[in-house]
């Protein structure tokens, strides 16, 4: 029988979009959903009987899941290769630390997403998806509030080619990982000339932030590919927030710039533990760099204050390679290779 608390989920990075590889490393969280489907058409037709169901033809297989997990400094990287921008080298920092800059593609064609072999299972059952690849991913916290703990929770949804039974990869090791903590996060807001590292940090305000991004992923296949997908297409991505500031005086700030259409710069950074051996001492970090409208407003309650609930877009950004967000992970991961 298998049992809840053993299941697992692990997975290795493709050199070969839609060639399986074996899991190079255990991946902590859940998959909360899965839509493994192969369309089933019984055809109707004028047979002379009473039996509904003789014939039938089977479609083109269409495989995705949900995995959901509280982000950490050492895993997100490796998610962000298959849902953000993939084989992004680090640089060194602080002697000991790695630094990791996720600009997503902006003109050039094609997919530079990295495709994934996931493995997951229990202990009498275990399968194997191929090309798997984020097409959308959410990344936030919910509301600050005392007595709460507040991980940064990431979810993705992965479309693949193929899912199968599967002899699992074996003698992995469960990393040692940091969750990334929204409280010991801070949030800078500034123009749209102020350069990304000189933004104001704004205090006493923030309270949650949400990101949605959507890579808009195209399945295609073709006459001779039989029933799985080929391979994807990328089309116009879409990137939104939700975030929810104290109704001050910064608050009403915010409304303006709504009412006006006034464009800023934001820069989301969560901070982590010192990297062990680093030298100037380097914290792991998360930031989250990107041009922003705000485009709705509503009022709102959080506890005895009112807030502004505010929903906004990401926009072109030159000082981004003309992508809208940038984001950048600091950690002591050499690779994900």
């Amino acid at each position: 029988m298998g049992e809840v608390a053993l299941r697992f989920i692990q997975g290795g990075l493709e050199s070969s979009k839609g060639t399986a590889v074996n899991a190079a490393r255990i991946l902590l969280g859940e998959i909360t959903s899965t839509s493994f489907e192969t369309p089933i058409e019984f055809i109707e037709e004028d047979r002379g009987t009473l039996t509904g169901n003789v014939r039938y033809i089977v479609g083109i297989k269409d495989h995705g899941f949900t995995f959901e997990t509280p982000a950490s400094y050492e895993q997100i990287g490796w998610h962000f290769a298959t849902c953000l921008v993939g084989s992004v080298a680090a640089s060194t920092v602080g002697t000991t630390g790695k630094r990791y800059i996720y600009t997503p593609q902006t003109t050039a064609g094609g997919d530079n997403l990295q495709a994934a072999t996931i493995e997951f299972g229990d202990n009498t059952q275990e399968f194997e998806v191929t090309y798997a690849e984020g097409t959308h991913w959410t990344l936030g916290f919910d509301t600050l509030a005392v007595g709460g703990t507040f991980p940064v929770n990431l979810s993705i949804d992965y479309i693949s080619k193929a899912v199968a039974s599967n002899t699992k990869t074996a003698a992995l090791t469960i990393p040692t990982v940091e969750t990334i903590d929204a409280a010991l996060a801070t949030f800078a807001l500034g123009t749209t000339s102020t350069a990304y590292a000189a933004l104001s940090t704004l205090t006493g305000s923030l309270r949650s932030f949400s990101l949605d991004y959507d890579n808009g992923l195209a399945k295609k296949v073709y006459v001779g590919d039989g029933r799985d997908l080929s391979n994807m297409g990328r089309g116009r991505r879409k990137i939104t927030f939700d975030a929810i500031f104290e109704g001050d005086s910064n608050g009403v700030t915010r409304f303006t710039e709504w009412d006006t259409q006034t464009e800023k710069r934001i820069r989301l950074k969560f901070a982590g533990t010192t990297i062990t051996g680093s030298s100037p001492a380097t914290a792991k970090q998360l930031w989250i760099d990107g041009r922003v409208l705000f485009t709705a407003w509503e009022l709102g309650t959080v506890d005895t204050n009112n807030v502004f609930q505010m929903h906004g877009e990401f926009l072109i950004d030159s000082a981004l390679s003309d992508a809208e967000i940038q984001v950048t992970l600091t950690n002591d991961v050499a690779s994900y290779a």
